[in-house]
């Protein structure tokens, strides 16, 4: 069965400390554990918290995979059936990635804000 998986990103290197904050999204299609494509969704340079277009950026996945998340939007993912998984530490992609589909990937519950 093939998935979408949305990694926050703001340098395309690394997993963005805090999902409101990333410039674009790398989409990666999974199929039986293995990335079958992968994308990039860019966002631009709006303001934080605006978080109607992350919805519309991740459309298609099932999971974001971000360093930090509010609640308001760790709830409006939730909400339209996007898990959000809070990396516990700075991951790069690959990284992170890896873990993720191997289930290792520490996480945190963590929610907080940074754009105030």
């Amino acid at each position: 069965m093939k998935s979408q998986i949305g990694i926050a990103t703001v340098d395309g290197i690394s997993v963005s400390e805090h999902l409101a904050r990333s410039a674009a999204f790398l989409v990666l299609g999974v199929e039986d554990g293995a990335i079958v494509s992968h994308s990039i969704r860019t966002r631009g340079t709006g303001p934080c918290g605006n978080h109607m277009s992350f919805l519309e950026l991740l459309d298609g996945c099932q999971t974001v995979i971000c360093g930090g998340i509010s609640q308001s939007m760790f709830d409006l993912l939730h909400a339209h059936g996007i898990e959000p998984v809070v990396a516990a530490g700075p991951f790069a992609i690959d990284d992170a990635v890896h873990r993720f589909l191997a289930g290792t990937l520490p996480t945190s519950d963590e929610r907080l804000c940074l754009c105030h």
